[in-house]
């Protein structure tokens, strides 16, 4: 009787610890982009031991303080981490051992971009807050307002440019 108990006790315990490290890997794509960031920003706790992969291009931001900051992202609308209303981008502050490229037509809204295709995982739960200043509605810099945003970093694993990015979406929505 002692010995059924005991096998089945590890039974359940070997159960429980094969699927409850079972991390899911994740492939953000054109279709789920905008859905898996924005969960991943409100839930980064679930995603802290996944694979992930996406490709995106790259965005410089300079804070208040003129930091600098090499980010891998695409243009939203309105969504998570914006509180002014307008389009904003969703991404991760990027950390890698290598270079990254330089970004290329960051402030025109076109697919012209520098993208690459990152594998990674995220580094921590905790969030970045980068201060920035405003933008006016002719979009230029407003010094005189700033508004706070929030990025998870990403601890690249790889990197690879990417040549022909037609076929990608600038622009994510849903």
């Amino acid at each position: 009787m002692k010995i059924g108990k005991i096998l089945s006790m590890f039974l359940f315990i070997l159960i429980f610890s094969l699927t409850s490290c079972d991390k899911k890997d994740y492939s953000l794509n054109e279709d789920n982009f905008f859905l898996v960031m924005t969960n991943i920003q409100y839930y980064p706790d679930q995603y802290l031991e996944s694979q992930i992969d996406l490709d995106c291009f790259t965005y410089e931001l300079k804070d208040v303080n003129d930091n600098r900051y090499i980010l891998g992202v695409r243009k939203c609308s309105a969504g998570y981490g914006c509180t002014c209303g307008k389009d904003t981008i969703i991404g991760f502050i990027l950390n890698y051992k290598d270079e990254i490229p330089e970004p290329k037509n960051q402030s025109v809204d076109t697919v012209e971009k520098t993208w690459m295709h990152l594998s990674g995982k995220i580094a921590s739960k905790e969030f970045t807050q980068i201060t920035i200043h405003s933008y006016n509605e002719d979009g230029s810099i407003n010094y005189d307002t700033n508004e706070t945003i929030s990025f998870l970093t990403f601890n690249v694993d790889s990197l690879e440019l990417i040549e022909d990015y037609q076929n990608l979406k600038y622009y994510v929505t849903k």
